[in-house]
């Protein structure tokens, strides 16, 4: 018998990379929440170099009342990428579901 301990859904909904950094967003599922988020590491050498940037919404799935992985993926990716993050947080403010959110940035200098 094999647990799947793990079998959680991860999709990547962008991902590009050009001289100056490798973006990428994602929407995943753990245990207990459905997170998206917004990634930008830049590249050695720029200005913002060594700065890394997440911004994120979680979401507890005991409180998604009735809203699902499928439809927040697809709501996500019927958004523009440059409007998600704020479509997103104004759906679930309509929708009376709690989130968390937040701007993470931290210093890599190993960059």
């Amino acid at each position: 018998m094999q647990l799947e301990l793990f079998d959680y859904r991860r999709d990547s909904l962008f991902e590009s990379e050009n001289q100056i950094a490798h973006y990428f967003d994602i929407l995943k599922e753990t245990e207990n929440e459905i997170s998206y988020a917004e990634h930008i590491n830049p590249k050695k050498g720029f200005a913002v170099a060594g700065m890394e940037y997440e911004e994120y919404i979680d979401v507890k799935k005991d409180r998604l009342k009735g809203l699902t992985y499928d439809q927040i993926l697809t709501y996500l990716k019927d958004t523009k990428k440059e409007e998600r993050i704020e479509k997103y947080k104004a759906l679930l403010k309509f929708r009376n579901i709690p989130f968390e959110a937040e701007l993470f940035t931290w210093s890599n200098d190993d960059l």
